[in-house]
C-alpha cells in the first residue's frame, strides 16, 4: 500500500497542479490595499495554460532550447508565468528588483544574456522601456504583447515533461552582476516539498503565508509548491510590507491564521526590539505550527525572546525553528522542531541548532583539508548531498567542479558540527560573506568595489573587509582594515591624523554605497597587522578576532579622535587667523551674538541660522572680502565653521571684481546631518531655491538627516536645466550615490512634488512623464516676487495688471522677453518691491534677474512633464495648505488639482491640511506646525496602512466611527445633547441622528418602497420623465451616463420646491434664472406610482421643519443669534432634493474597482450647503476621517444622516468641519435607496467667516464664485450659477445663456 501510495504522486510539477486543480477546498490569496486577489488552483491552472499556448506562439523552444526570464512586481505575475512556462516545457528565470544603478544593472542583464544564451524577457510595459535602453540586445516582450493562444500548440499534458527536466533556473546572489543560475529540475523541487511535509507534519488544514519576493527559493519552495503539494491555502503579500512593518508579519498571521512562514533572524530581532516598546496585545498565534528562520544564525537570546512573545500569544514554544538551506537544495533542508529553550543562560552554545536534515537530503562534516569525516562536536565543513540538491551551475563547468566533491557531495561553503545527537550547528563560513539582514555579500567584491574607487592613501590590494558580530548583538555587521600610504601606528595616527580619517570617511562611504550599510569600523592598521599564510593569504576571519579581542583598541582610538581639516568634526580651537576672525566677526555681526563665543567646531545652523541669516552672511563676506560672488550652494556645503574658514581661506581678496572660482555644479546640499532615522530628501520649490528649506532643516536635528536638491544655473558659469528629464535624472543619481538602496524619503515642495514623484518612478522603474503645461515668463517672474515677499499675494492681480499696461507686449507670451525688454521689466518689478524686505535679502538687481532666468528655465522643463504611472508602495502625502485667490479655496483646490495625485499613487494617499498660504506654509511662523505633520506623515510611512489613523495627530481629532444622537436629548438632557452635536460637528462633520419625530422607520421603509417601484420603471418611461426636458432641471438623470469624474453606478431622480412655470417657455421676457429657479417638479402619474407625489411632499415638510431645528442647535452651539444663519436664507423656501438608486456590486463592477473604492458617489465635500440631511435604505455612504482612512456611515433604522457643507464651515472659519464623504459600490450588495435634502441659500449674499470667528481660519473664495459676484444683478448672478448643474442640459436649454457664463468664466 504505501509503496503504491508513492509512486501514484506525481512526478512533475504539471501533473502536480493539474491534480490539485481538481481539489477545490484551498487557494491562493494575494494580499494587497482593498480587496484581496484569490485563485483557486484550477482558476492557476486554466490562466496558466493559456498563457502557456500565447509563449509558445512566440516560436520558443522547449526541453531547455530557450530560456524565459520574466520580472514583475507582484507575486500572481510571477506566479503565473512560472505555471505558464512549466506547462510549456521551457525553463523560466525570475528576475530580482532591479538594482537602483543602470549601469550595474545593465551589467546583469549582459551576464543574464551570456548565460543563456539569448533569453527572452516577458515584464510589464513600464519596465520594458527601461529595459531596451539597458539592454538594447536582450529580446524583451511584455505580458500585454503576447499573441493569442496557438490552438496548435503542444503544452501539457498533449506534451509532458521528464521528472530530470529543468524546471528553473534561480540566481544566487552575485553582488557583481555575475550571479551563477542554479539549474532546478522537477525531482529536485518535488522531493524538498516532500522532504518539508514530512518534517514539519503540513497538511491540507494548513494555512501558508508568504513575503519573500519570487525570485528566492524560499518564496518558492518553502511555500508555494509545499502549500500546493499538500493543497493547502497560500496567503503571498508584498516584502515591503513586512520589511517596512515588521510586526505585520504576526498581524497577518493571527488574522489568516496562519500554520506556516517564513522569517530571517533580522526580522525577529526587530520584532522583538518592537514588542519591547509596544507589547503586541490580541494576537491569536495558536494555529501558528511552524515559524522556519534561515539566512542567519539566530542568537539563543533572540530566539528565547521570539518564542517568549510567540508563546504568549498562543503558539506552541517549538513553534519557531531555526533552518539551513540555500538556493542549491531548494531552500529549507535542515530544521530543528524541538522546543525553544527558556533560560538563555543554561546553555553555553550562542546560537540555535539548525536540528537534522530532512528526507531527500543527507549532511556530513568533513575536515577541511583532509577531507575525513570529523567526529561529533568538531568543526569542519558542511557537504549535503541528495535528491534534493542541485546538480549543476547553467553553462558555467568550472563552478560545478568546484562545488562538488569527487564523490558526489555539494561543498556548501559553510562551517560547523554535529552535536552528540546527530543535530547540526553552524558556525561561521569558509569563504568570507558578509551577511547583512540575510543578504549575502562577498567580502572580495566589496573590497573591489572600494578599491575601484581609487580613494587617496588606500594602498591597493591592501583592503580587507571581514563579517564581525560585535558582542551579543542580534545580527551581524562588518568591519574594515587597510595599509593607508601614509603608514599607521602611533606616528602615523598624529601626523597624518587629518588624512587618515578622511580616507577612512571615504571608504566608510563607498561601503555603505555597495552594500546599503555602513561598516561597524574602518580602520588604517601598520602593515604588521596584515599577516599572510603560505600561500599569500590573508585571513579576514583572523582580523575579526584580533579586533574583537581589542588588539585594534589603541588604533581605533587616535582614528577616531583625530581632527582633520576636511572633516567630519572639530577639536575646540581659537579663531586666531586673519580669515578666522573676520568669518568669526561675520556670524557675529549676522547672529547677533558674542564673537569670543564662535568656534571651529560650530554649526551656523546652531545660531539659529534661517534663509535670510544665510543670504546676510553671504553678502557680509563678500563685501568684506571685496568678492563679487560666494555661491550659496557652497555656504550650505560648509556649514561647519571652521570648513567655511578653511573654504574662504582658499582664494584671495584682491579686489570687487574678484570671484570664486567656477565649481563643479552638485545638487545635492546636506541641511542636517544628525539623526539615526533614514534621510529626507527635499525638492526645490519652482524658483530653484533651497533656501526656503533651512528652518525646516533645522527641525529635524536629532530625528534624521536631511538635503536638499537645487537647482543648476544659480552660480557663475552654470547654465540651467536643459530639460526636465535631465533635471531628474541628475537628482536621481545624486541621491542614490548618497544613500544607494533606500529607504527613500523624498518631498517636494510645490513644482518640486512632480520632481520628486518622477523620482519615485524612477526608483520602481514605473512609466515616464507625458507632455504637460506650466507658467509663461512672466507668471514665473510675479510667483517669484511673491515668493520673496516682494509683493503681497493679496496685490498680486494689481501689480500683474499694472505690469500688463505699462509692457502690453509681454502679455500671454510664453518665450522669454529679449534682454532690453527682460531688463526693463525687471527694473520696474524691482522698483515696486517691498525695498525694506530686498535690503533684508540683501538681494541686488543682478542675482535677482539670474534667480529669474533659473525659474523660468525650471518652469519651461516643467512643461514637458504631466504625470503617468504610480509610485505603488509608499505612502504619497499632499500638504495642502491655502492657495492663491485665483485658485480657488483650499477645498476646490485640493478637490480640482491636488486629488488628481491619487490617481497615480499606489493604495496609501492622503491629503493633510497645514498652516498658512502656498508660500508662507515654510515660513517661521508656521514652521513648527509644518514639522510636526511632515514628521507624522513619516511615521506613518513606515507603518501599515491600517495603523495610518491611530498615528496621526491632525489639527481636528481623528475618529473611526460616525456618532449616533438622540435627538430626544435635547429636549431630555440638553447638555448631553449639546456635547454631544459639538463632537460630531467640530470633529468628525457627520452624525446620525435617532428618535426624530417624524422620520420614524416605518416611514422611511414606505418611502423606499415607493423609490424601488419608480426605480423599476421600464428605462423610456424614466427617460420620458427627465432633466432635459425641465428648464428648471427636475426629473431623472442616469449618473453612470454621464462623461468624466462624476459618472457613477447609480441613477436618480431630482426636486425642488415645487412652483408654476414663469410664462411660457417661448415668452422671451421671462428671464433665465426665473425658469431655472422656479417651475413644476416631473411627478410621476399618480395611476403608475400611487401615493408617490403624497408621500414625498411629506417628507419635504419634515426635512424643512428638522432643518430649522437644527439651525437653531448650530445657533445655540456656536453662540450666536438665530437670526445670523436666518438672514442667508430665502424668503421663499428653496432647497434641493434627490431620490438615489445605487446599483448593487457586480462581478464587472468588482473588477473595475480601485484600491477598494468603486464610485457610486465621487468623493467630495458638500460645496454650497449649511446642513445635508439624508435618509438611506442600506449602507453605502463613508466618510474619510483626517488621517485618511474610510469610515463607514452606520445603516441605522429610523435614523437621519446629517453633514456640514463648506459654506457653514466657511461661516465659522473652520470651527464646524465638512468631511469628504463618497458612496463605494463594493459596499452595497443589493439596490440601495437614498433622498438627500439640502436647504438652499441665498447666492446674493456673501460666505465669509463671521467675526468671531475670521481669525481661525482663513478660507478664500472661490475664482469661480468672485467672477459670479462681479455680475451686478443677483437674480442674474444665480441663474449663472445653476446652470453648471447639468452642463449638457443647460447647453440646450439656455445655448445664449451658457456661452455668457462660458465667457465670464463661471463654467
Amino acid at each position: 500500500m504505501q509503496a503504491h501510495a508513492v509512486s501514484s504522486l506525481p512526478a512533475t510539477l504539471p501533473e502536480l497542479l493539474h491534480t490539485k486543480s481538481g481539489e477545490l477546498d484551498s487557494v491562493l490569496v494575494f494580499l494587497r490595499s482593498g480587496t484581496p486577489k484569490v485563485w483557486s488552483y484550477a482558476q492557476l491552472f486554466e490562466e496558466a495554460s493559456i498563457h502557456a499556448r500565447r509563449l509558445t506562439s512566440l516560436g520558443l523552444r522547449q526541453g531547455g532550447g530557450d530560456v524565459i526570464l520574466t520580472s514583475f512586481l507582484r507575486h500572481e505575475d510571477h506566479i503565473l508565468f512560472f505555471w505558464a512556462c512549466c506547462l510549456a516545457g521551457i525553463p523560466v528565470c525570475p528576475l530580482p528588483a532591479w538594482h537602483p544603478d543602470p549601469s550595474r544593472q545593465a551589467a546583469v542583464f549582459r551576464h543574464l544574456c551570456d548565460v543563456f544564451e539569448n533569453p527572452t524577457l516577458v515584464t510589464t510595459s513600464d519596465a520594458a522601456q527601461t529595459v531596451h535602453a539597458l539592454a538594447p540586445d536582450l529580446r524583451v516582450i511584455t505580458a500585454e504583447e503576447l499573441p493569442s493562444p496557438d490552438t496548435e500548440s503542444v503544452t501539457y499534458p498533449t506534451w509532458k515533461p521528464c521528472p530530470d527536466d529543468v524546471v528553473c533556473y534561480m540566481l544566487t546572489s552575485g553582488s557583481t552582476g555575475k550571479s551563477k543560475a542554479v539549474a532546478l529540475r522537477h525531482s529536485n523541487l518535488l522531493s524538498a516539498v516532500r522532504g518539508k511535509i514530512a518534517h514539519h507534519g503540513t497538511s491540507s488544514t494548513s494555512r501558508f503565508l508568504n513575503w519573500i519576493s519570487f525570485d528566492h527559493v524560499a518564496c518558492l519552495c518553502e511555500v508555494h509548491l509545499h502549500a500546493l503539494e499538500v493543497n493547502g491555502s497560500q496567503f503571498h503579500t508584498s516584502p515591503s510590507e513586512i520589511i517596512r512593518r515588521p510586526s505585520d508579519l504576526l498581524r497577518l498571521c493571527s488574522e489568516f491564521k496562519i500554520t506556516y512562514t517564513f522569517s530571517p533572524n533580522f526580522l525577529l530581532a526587530k520584532i522583538c526590539e518592537e514588542n519591547q516598546s509596544a507589547p503586541y496585545d490580541k494576537l491569536d498565534l495558536s494555529p501558528l505550527h511552524s515559524l522556519i528562520s534561515g539566512g542567519e544564525a539566530v542568537p539563543i537570546k533572540t530566539a528565547v525572546a521570539f518564542a517568549d512573545l510567540m508563546e504568549k500569544c498562543g503558539a506552541p514554544r517549538n513553534a519557531l525553528r531555526a533552518g539551513f538551506g540555500m538556493t542549491e537544495t531548494c531552500a529549507g533542508s535542515v530544521y530543528d522542531t524541538r522546543p525553544i529553550l527558556r533560560d538563555p543562560t543554561s546553555v553555553s552554545i550562542k546560537y540555535l541548532s539548525v536540528g537534522k536534515s530532512c528526507n531527500g537530503i543527507s549532511v556530513r562534516i568533513v575536515e577541511p583539508i583532509t577531507g575525513s569525516a570529523s567526529p561529533p562536536d568538531k568543526i569542519g565543513s558542511l557537504q549535503v548531498r541528495g535528491p534534493t540538491v542541485f546538480r549543476q551551475y547553467h553553462n558555467d563547468p568550472m563552478a560545478t567542479a568546484e562545488a562538488f566533491t569527487a564523490d558526489g557531495w555539494f561543498v556548501t561553503g559553510e562551517l560547523g558540527y554535529l552535536d552528540q545527537d546527530g543535530n547540526l550547528h553552524l558556525v561561521g563560513r569558509t569563504k568570507d560573506v558578509l551577511n547583512i539582514n540575510g543578504l549575502k555579500y562577498a567580502s572580495e567584491d566589496v573590497e573591489h568595489y572600494v578599491e575601484e574607487a581609487g580613494i587617496p592613501g588606500v594602498v591597493k590590494s591592501s583592503v580587507f573587509v571581514c563579517p564581525v558580530r560585535i558582542g551579543q548583538a542580534d545580527t551581524e555587521t562588518y568591519a574594515v582594515f587597510y595599509q593607508h600610504d601614509m603608514g599607521a601606528g602611533s606616528a602615523y595616527d598624529e601626523a597624518y591624523g587629518d588624512e587618515i580619517v578622511a580616507s577612512n570617511k571615504a571608504v566608510k562611504s563607498r561601503c555603505a554605497m555597495f552594500c546599503s550599510q555602513a561598516p561597524h569600523v574602518v580602520l588604517a592598521l601598520p602593515r604588521q597587522y596584515f599577516v599572510k599564510s603560505a600561500l599569500g593569504k590573508v585571513s579576514r576571519s583572523g582580523l575579526s578576532h584580533s579586533y574583537l579581542a581589542g588588539e585594534f583598541k589603541d588604533a581605533e582610538g587616535r582614528q577616531t579622535s583625530a581632527n582633520p581639516t576636511q572633516g567630519i568634526e572639530y577639536a575646540p580651537s581659537d579663531m586666531n587667523s586673519p580669515v578666522e576672525h573676520l568669518v568669526a566677526k561675520a556670524i557675529s555681526d549676522v547672529f547677533d551674538c558674542s564673537i569670543t563665543g564662535v568656534r571651529r567646531e560650530q554649526n551656523i545652523f546652531d545660531f539659529g541660522a534661517s534663509s535670510l541669516h544665510l543670504m546676510r552672511l553671504k553678502h557680509v563676506l563678500e563685501e568684506r572680502l571685496s568678492v563679487r560672488d560666494i555661491p550659496t550652494i557652497e555656504l550650505l556645503r560648509r556649514p561647519n565653521v571652521g570648513e567655511l574658514c578653511d573654504y574662504i581661506g582658499t582664494f584671495s581678496a584682491e579686489g570687487s571684481s574678484s570671484a570664486l572660482a567656477s565649481v563643479e555644479y552638485q545638487p545635492l546640499v546636506c541641511l542636517n546631518a544628525s539623526g539615526l532615522n533614514p534621510p529626507l530628501f527635499l525638492v526645490h520649490p519652482g524658483v530653484g531655491e533651497i533656501l526656503v528649506f533651512i528652518g525646516l532643516a533645522r527641525m529635524f536635528t536629532g530625528d534624521r538627516p536631511v538635503y536638499a536638491l537645487r537647482a543648476r544655473g544659480f552660480d557663475h558659469g552654470e547654465s540651467p536645466f536643459g530639460t526636465f528629464q535631465e533635471m531628474v535624472d541628475s537628482y536621481t543619481s545624486a541621491i542614490e550615490k548618497c544613500l544607494p538602496n533606500g529607504p527613500y524619503c523624498i518631498a517636494g515642495y510645490s513644482f518640486g512634488g512632480a520632481v520628486a514623484f518622477e523620482i519615485g518612478k524612477r526608483w520602481q522603474k514605473a512609466e515616464s512623464a507625458s507632455p504637460g503645461s506650466e507658467l509663461i515668463w512672466t507668471e514665473v517672474l510675479l510667483n517669484l516676487t511673491m515668493f520673496l515677499s516682494l509683493i503681497p499675494s493679496l496685490e498680486l492681480d494689481s501689480v500683474r495688471a499694472a505690469l500688463l499696461a505699462e509692457f502690453p507686449a509681454i502679455e500671454g507670451h510664453d518665450m522669454e522677453p529679449c534682454e532690453k525688454t527682460r531688463g526693463a521689466v525687471i527694473k520696474w518689478i524691482f522698483k515696486r518691491a517691498n525695498q525694506r524686505r530686498l535690503s533684508e535679502l540683501n538681494l541686488e538687481l543682478n542675482a535677482f534677474a539670474r534667480w529669474v532666468k533659473v525659474a523660468y528655465e525650471i518652469n519651461r522643463t516643467g512643461r514637458t512633464f504631466e504625470p503617468r504611472g504610480c509610485v505603488k508602495g509608499a505612502l504619497t502625502t499632499v500638504f495642502c495648505a491655502v492657495p492663491l485667490p485665483s485658485m480657488g479655496t483650499r477645498e476646490e483646490y485640493r478637490r480640482e488639482r491636488l486629488s488628481a495625485w491619487k490617481e497615480f499613487s499606489g493604495p496609501r494617499f492622503e491629503m493633510v491640511d497645514v498652516d498658512g498660504e502656498h508660500y508662507t506654509m515654510l515660513s517661521e511662523e508656521h514652521i513648527d506646525s509644518f514639522a510636526q505633520k511632515l514628521k507624522q506623515a513619516l511615521q506613518r510611512s513606515e507603518k501599515s496602512p491600517v495603523e495610518i489613523s491611530a498615528q496621526m495627530s491632525p489639527s481636528k481629532a481623528d475618529f473611526d466611527a460616525v456618532p449616533v444622537i438622540d435627538f430626544g436629548l435635547a429636549e431630555k438632557s440638553p447638555n448631553e445633547y449639546f456635547q454631544q452635536l459639538k463632537y460630531a460637528l467640530e470633529e468628525v462633520g457627520f452624525l446620525v441622528l435617532v428618535n426624530v419625530p417624524g422620520f420614524e422607520a416605518s416611514f422611511q421603509q414606505d418611502l423606499f418602497a415607493l423609490a424601488e417601484s419608480l426605480f423599476r420603471k421600464p428605462q423610456a418611461w424614466k427617460d420620458s420623465l427627465g432633466t432635459e426636458n425641465s428648464f428648471s432641471l427636475r426629473g431623472y438623470f442616469r449618473a453612470d451616463t454621464i462623461e468624466g469624474a462624476h459618472k457613477a453606478h447609480a441613477e436618480a431622480y431630482r426636486f425642488g420646491a415645487e412652483m408654476p412655470a414663469p410664462g411660457d417657455v417661448k415668452d422671451t421676457t421671462v428671464p433665465f434664472w426665473l425658469r431655472l429657479h422656479e417651475g413644476p417638479n416631473q411627478w410621476p402619474p399618480e395611476e403608475d406610482v400611487p401615493g408617490f407625489r403624497r408621500q414625498m411632499e411629506v417628507l419635504f415638510e419634515r426635512y424643512y421643519q428638522l432643518n430649522l431645528t437644527l439651525n437653531q442647535h448650530i445657533c445655540a452651539l456656536l453662540g450666536v443669534d438665530a437670526a445670523v444663519l436666518d438672514a442667508y436664507f430665502p424668503a421663499k423656501r428653496e432647497f434641493n432634493s434627490a431620490i438615489w438608486h445605487y446599483f448593487p456590486v457586480t462581478p464587472e463592477i468588482a473588477r473595475s474597482a480601485r484600491d477598494g473604492f468603486a464610485q457610486a458617489m465621487h468623493e467630495h465635500r458638500d460645496p454650497s450647503t449649511f446642513v445635508t440631511c439624508l435618509i438611506q435604505s442600506r449602507a453605502g455612504l463613508q466618510v474619510q476621517n483626517h488621517a485618511g482612512a474610510w469610515v463607514d456611515i452606520p445603516m441605522v433604522e429610523g435614523g437621519v444622516v446629517c453633514n456640514i457643507g463648506m459654506h457653514l464651515m466657511t461661516l465659522t472659519g473652520g470651527r464646524l468641519v465638512a468631511t469628504t464623504h463618497r458612496v463605494n459600490t463594493l459596499k452595497i450588495d443589493e439596490d440601495r435607496y437614498t433622498i438627500p435634502y439640502v436647504l438652499s441659500t441665498r447666492l446674493d449674499k456673501r460666505i465669509e467667516p463671521l467675526p468671531q470667528f475670521a481669525a481661525k481660519a482663513h478660507v478664500p473664495p472661490n475664482p469661480k464664485i468672485l467672477k459670479l459676484m462681479a455680475v451686478e444683478d443677483p437674480l442674474v448672478r444665480s441663474g449663472y450659477a445653476r446652470l453648471s448643474l447639468f452642463p449638457a442640459a443647460t447647453k440646450r436649454l439656455y445655448p445664449k445663456e451658457f456661452e455668457e457664463a462660458r465667457a465670464l468664466g463661471v463654467l
